[in-house]
């Protein structure tokens, strides 16, 4: 999971809603580097030597225990021996292994995107996101003697929102080798487009992505001082890895520490030239430090970007709204619905802006969107007439 933030918003001097990348190991995911990443075959990887600055103003300092991702459990050794570890021949072995860990196979796995597990967490509980769904394949099926690898899927940003943070969703999936053939194991339900971008990931890039993705919950959750200690532990798996260094500058710029979220997003893009969330983040970093020469330079390029994204799209219409421009701002979300058709909260405003334009028939049938696509704790919210909704601050 990469995090991507605005610290600022030099238009209307608020903090916008925060960004984050979130990479889960199967086709979901809150991710961002995914989308970031879609070139990074072409990209240069790069010695990096910065050392990640402390947090100051803290009033804990967190510690991080080391986790063996791939570390096989007397249960899942059981487990091997009892349906896989019998059949001598390789193929059949991946293939009951494969069969066994579907939803409806002996051992059955629950895609979960909320919990990012090791590969003896998600074993033992049956479920888990992307990575701990990836960390539990690989384990067993190199414990099984077969060849078992990550693949990351580099494709087109995939946004989604939680709470008052935006989320842009990576994925990751496993590879397995038989004799034959390649098969890729993925639980997630997505659609992967056969022409979708795929490279092999190391085993230490993907116990960076646990604990960069566990540091991304942290920092969900406004718990600094752990999310720091878990992106420092992912930089030190994978220091020349882009999402755990923009992560951390979120962590910094929500801690007012400008110069170190400085030095994360440039390390982020020494790495990856094209990681347009550490080069939107800087950005908002050099307005902040009022250093506009910088910033100008970067102004095209993050524009570019933004105008990729839903949530940047809707940001826009809100300002638009305070200046009664209406129409504007219901174009601007009909745009950004194009691109995310699924979120509750972009029906929602767009009701607001049609309702308060005068178009009430059109405002309540947006609405009604937004009430069949809501989660279930802003049911009762939204049960609410939507003009007492539309009057609400």
């Amino acid at each position: 999971m990469v995090v991507y933030d605005t610290i600022g918003n030099h238009r209307t001097e608020q903090l916008l809603r925060g960004f984050v990348i979130i990479r889960h190991v199967l086709t979901r995911a809150v991710t961002l580097a995914a989308v970031l990443l879609t070139m990074a075959a072409c990209a240069t990887r790069q010695d990096i030597q910065v050392t990640p600055p402390p947090l100051i103003h803290s009033t804990s300092v967190e510690q991080v225990d080391d986790v063996d991702v791939l570390a096989v459990s007397p249960a899942m050794e059981a487990f091997l021996d009892r349906y896989v570890r019998p059949y001598p021949n390789q193929q059949t072995r991946l293939n009951l292994l494969a069969l066994a860990v579907a939803s409806t196979g002996v051992l059955g796995f629950d895609y979960d995107d909320t919990r990012t597990l090791s590969a003896e967490d998600a074993f033992s509980t049956r479920s888990g996101n992307c990575i701990g769904f990836a960390n539990m394949m690989v384990a067993l099926a190199r414990a099984s003697g077969l060849d078992a690898s990550y693949q990351e899927i580099l494709r087109r940003p995939e946004w989604t929102s939680r709470a008052d943070t935006v989320l842009l969703v990576k994925h990751v999936n496993v590879v397995l080798t038989g004799p034959r053939k390649r098969y890729v194991i993925d639980l997630s339900g997505e659609k992967i487009r056969a022409d979708a971008d795929r490279r092999i990931i190391s085993d230490e890039e993907a116990r960076a992505l646990y604990f960069n993705n566990l540091g991304a919950e942290a920092l969900l959750d406004n718990e600094l001082p752990l999310a720091h200690a878990y992106l420092v532990k992912a930089i030190d798996s994978a220091p020349d890895m882009a999402d755990p260094w923009i992560n951390l500058g979120v962590v910094y710029g929500r801690n007012e520490q400008m110069e170190a979220a400085k030095l994360s997003f440039q390390t982020a893009l020494q790495i990856n030239s094209r990681a347009y969330a550490a080069m939107a983040n800087l950005y908002e970093v050099y307005m902040e430090m009022e250093d506009f020469n910088a910033a100008q330079i970067l102004a095209p390029k993050v524009e570019r970007y933004r105008k990729n994204n839903p949530y940047y799209l809707m940001q826009l219409s809100i300002e638009a709204l305070e200046e009664s421009r209406f129409e504007e701002s219901i174009s601007l979300l009909e745009r950004a619905i194009k691109m995310k058709d699924d979120d509750h909260l972009l029906y929602f405003k767009l009701a607001k802006s049609l309702y308060l334009s005068g178009r009430i028939s059109a405002a309540e049938t947006s609405m009604d969107q937004a009430r069949e696509l809501a989660p279930l704790d802003r049911l009762s919210h939204y049960a609410l007439p939507l003009h007492e909704l539309v009057e609400e601050k």
